[in-house]
Formats: structure tokens, C-alpha cells, sequence
């Protein structure tokens, strides 16, 4: 860590910087931060953090840094059709349905919110050329691209892009989508003419949207942004993304952005490699059915009846899929988003497979999406006596205690997360992880730990 962080106005300055881009990643990482405001200083021939923040509140001197300096803040590196689940849920759910919803108007808007470097709106616009073939002609496509860094705007503007930013695409496909010239790969035209980038920070008071005023999203994608500021401001930032969509339009997120409390005003649909957020498709349309009859009667495993557990179970999905014929049923009734079926199939495959954590854990998401939050969690403590390392079941279920204001017992929960996937490849998809890897769900619990810390704090 530099001399930085002993400078008196550190803090100070610390907080500036956070409040502004509301890049609350940095508010456990000094050193990271301390470096970057050191190789900036030296670069202005500043002499220490005072003189830095008199420089951030001269007029548009200060704006000017303010920007310059989010440049080495903020990490750009994506790449094309990044999550590919995700991108054959927009392709194979998301686009059929805005097409039949908008045949008449025959116009589609899309918020890339956070673009980085390009690579997001260009894969959109890729992919929509390519759904678009067999609809005719006449139809009006909107990308709106924005992000924080101008840096990063300007080289999307550009199209320019290099190898490894394209390394998901077959060789066919780049010769159809770009142009080579020696190292620098550039986007054909056609996908740029339905692309504008805009300069906008997510998280200022006067948050406004880039699409013209009265006109709303059919869709918008916020991905792997969220994950770097604090739950309050997801939620603000969740809540104009509501605001911002037509009636029955989508909303992506990062495959570690979940977080059903964060979306409660929004459907939860389920596809094979991806979880979408959809808003209500009229305002009489109800978020989530209502159970029409109570939940089945708690289940309790009998003390010292549960099979000895390794501690790669409750890691690997497959196992736990193969296991139990049915299970991958379930899933599916989930992913359709038919909670009522899928509760009743539930219930059916526990009276075979009571001792089974992974139907528990089903279930509680089930009753989770049918407004029976204390069943919900009583599914995921039954699936924790099962299998003390089932990491899903642990997160959820602080969030479940977290919601409730249940603060200390929220916190062993993320807590338990932590240790449970101690040692664990951070490339490896937990059991019932739908994508979401042991690094990002550590780090979600991370996050989730110091909010309930917070709170803990102010009580």
C-alpha cells in the first residue's frame, strides 16, 4: 500500500470517489485504490490527496478528471456473446416474444446499460439481424449502448476490436461480422446503424434513461455492473430499470447478480441456462401466482437417519441431478415458471425421497415464487440439515433472515457460505448454482456479509 493511504484526506477522497460512481468494490480494496490514486497524482504532479480533491470540485476541470480517472477504475474486458445461456435465452424466449408483442408497431428498443467496450449491443445487433431474417422487412431496431467510461464508448464507437475479444466466434462467423487488418478485428457497418452510445452514470441522483422521453424498453441488459455497487443502490437502480420497461418487457442480469429481493416487483422466468426478469404484462397482471391451497406440511428429517455427506457433494450439480429420477423434471416444471405444477411434483418426489437435499431446495425457490416466503424457508434449513454443504441453500437462506431483519442469523449464513466452499475451484458451478460459479457466489456473500454488518451496526 502507498504513502496514500496515511495522507490525512484519504478518506475523504475515498468516499468522493465512491459516491460518484458508485463503485462500492473499491470500499474494502485500499490497496488497489491507493495505487491508482498514487500513479494519478504522479501523473498531475500533485502533491497529495487535498490538492486531488480541490482539483475534482473546479468546475469542469474536475469533471473532466473526475472521467479521466473512472477510466482506471472501472475494468473492460468482455468479450462477444458473453454468457452464452443468456444469449440463447434472449435469442430463444426474450426476442419471440417482443416480436409478437410489437407486430404492429414493428419497433424493439434495447438498453445495453454498461457496454464497456462494445462487444454487448454489437452481439445484439448481431443476433437480431439473424432472428430478424425470416420476419420481412420494416421493423425499427433501437440499441441504446451506455457507459460510465467515454474511454471505453470511444472504442466501441470504433468497432475495433482485437482477437481475444472474439474468441467465442467460429472463424466463419468473423469473416461474415468484421474485417481483418493484421491484429484489429472491425464490426461490419450494417451492425452499427441501429447502435447509439451514451455517456451515463448509473448511480447519479437524476437518473434518467437514453431512450426518448415517452417511449419505453422492450428490453434491457445490466450485466455483471451491479455486482460492484452496494445493495441499496441495486435497488434504486432495479427500480428505474421497472420504470424504465413497457409492460411485458425483459430484464438481464449477471449470472451473479440474483437476488430475488432485489426483483420482487418483476416475474422470474426460468430458462435452461439462464434466469430472466420479466415486468407484468399489464398492471392488472399479478407478479407470481398465489398458492391455491396451504403448503404441504413442514418436513423434518429424523436426527441421525441422513447419509454421511462428502464435501463434494453439494458442489457438483450433476451428481445431484442424476440422483433422484424426476429431478430433472422438476427443474423444468421451475424453468416453464408453472409453480403450482411444480410444487405438486415436488411433493410427489419427497415421499419417495424425503432424505434428498437438492427436492428441498427446489422447493423452497418454488415457494418462494408462489408468496410463501416461511415455507420457503423452512425448505432450505431442512436441505441444510441434509447437506451441510449445500452453498446455495446457505445464501439463500440468508437472504431469506436478511429479509425478515433477522441480521446475526442472516450473517452465519453468508458466513457459512465462505466456509463451506473454502478450497473449492473457483470455476466450479455449485449444486443448484444455475451458472453462478464458487468465486461470484463468494463474493456475493462477501457483499451480503458486510451489508448485514452495516445494518447489524445500526441497530
Amino acid at each position: 500500500m502507498t504513502w496514500v493511504a496515511q495522507d490525512p484526506a484519504y478518506s475523504r477522497l475515498k468516499e468522493r470517489l465512491i459516491a460518484s460512481t458508485g463503485l462500492a468494490f473499491y470500499a474494502d480494496r485500499d490497496a488497489l485504490l491507493t495505487e491508482l490514486i498514487h500513479v494519478r497524482l504522479t501523473e498531475l504532479r500533485l502533491l497529495n490527496c487535498s490538492a486531488y480533491l480541490n482539483l475534482l470540485a473546479r468546475g469542469q476541470d474536475g469533471i473532466d478528471e473526475m472521467e479521466r480517472f473512472i477510466g482506471q477504475l472501472t475494468i473492460g474486458e468482455t468479450y462477444f456473446f458473453r454468457d452464452q445461456g443468456q444469449f440463447d435465452a434472449i435469442r430463444d424466449v426474450i426476442l419471440p416474444d417482443i416480436f409478437k408483442r410489437n407486430q404492429a408497431s414493428k419497433e424493439v428498443r434495447i438498453w445495453s446499460a454498461g457496454c464497456s467496450n462494445g462487444a454487448e449491443p454489437y452481439s445484439l445487433a448481431i443476433l437480431l439481424e439473424r432472428e430478424l431474417a425470416g420476419q420481412g422487412d420494416g421493423w425499427q431496431i433501437h440499441i441504446y449502448a451506455s457507459d460510465l467510461n467515454r474511454g471505453y464508448l470511444a472504442q466501441a464507437a470504433e468497432g475495433k476490436f482485437r482477437a481475444w475479444a472474439l474468441r467465442s466466434i467460429s472463424e466463419e462467423m468473423k469473416k461474415d461480422w468484421f474485417t481483418q487488418d493484421g491484429r484489429v478485428w472491425t464490426i461490419h457497418p450494417r451492425f452499427k446503424q441501429w447502435i447509439s452510445f451514451h455517456q451515463m452514470n448509473l448511480v447519479e441522483s437524476d437518473f434518467s434513461t437514453p431512450q426518448p422521453a415517452g417511449a419505453h424498453l422492450d428490453l434491457i441488459l445490466c450485466r455483471n455492473v451491479m455486482i460492484y455497487f452496494t445493495p441499496e443502490v441495486n435497488r434504486h437502480l432495479v427500480a428505474h430499470f421497472h420504470r424504465a420497461l413497457a409492460a411485458g418487457g425483459w430484464l438481464v442480469v449477471g449470472a451473479s447478480e440474483y437476488n430475488l429481493e432485489h426483483y420482487t416487483a418483476f416475474q422470474t422466468v426460468n430458462a435452461p441456462e439462464a434466469k430472466l426478469y420479466r415486468k407484468a404484462a399489464s398492471a392488472g397482471t399479478e407478479m407470481v401466482q398465489e398458492p391455491t391451497s396451504p403448503p404441504p406440511e413442514h418436513v423434518m428429517p429424523p436426527v441421525a437417519s441422513g447419509p454421511d455427506k462428502s464435501s463434494a457433494e453439494g458442489i457438483s450439480d450433476s451428481a445431484a441431478v442424476s440422483e433422484v429420477d424426476g429431478l430433472r423434471e422438476l427443474a423444468g416444471l421451475a424453468d416453464r415458471g408453472d409453480w403450482q405444477s411444480a410444487g405438486e411434483f415436488a411433493q410427489r418426489l419427497l415421499t419417495e425421497n424425503r432424505l434428498h437435499p437438492a427436492i428441498h431446495f427446489y422447493r423452497a425457490l418454488i415457494f418462494e415464487n408462489l408468496g410463501a416466503p416461511d415455507a420457503s424457508a423452512r425448505s432450505l434449513r431442512d436441505a441444510i440439515y441434509l447437506d451441510r454443504t449445500f452453498a446455495m441453500a446457505h445464501y439463500h437462506l440468508g437472504l431469506a433472515l436478511q429479509r425478515d431483519g433477522k441480521i446475526r442469523e442472516a450473517s452465519r449464513s453468508f458466513d457459512n457460505v465462505l466456509k463451506v466452499l473454502t478450497g473449492v475451484p473457483d470455476d466450479t458451478i455449485p449444486t443448484a448454482g444455475r451458472g453462478v460459479t464458487a468465486a461470484a457466489l463468494k463474493e456475493l456473500a462477501r457483499m451480503q456479509l458486510k451489508n448485514s454488518t452495516s445494518q447489524s451496526a445500526k441497530v
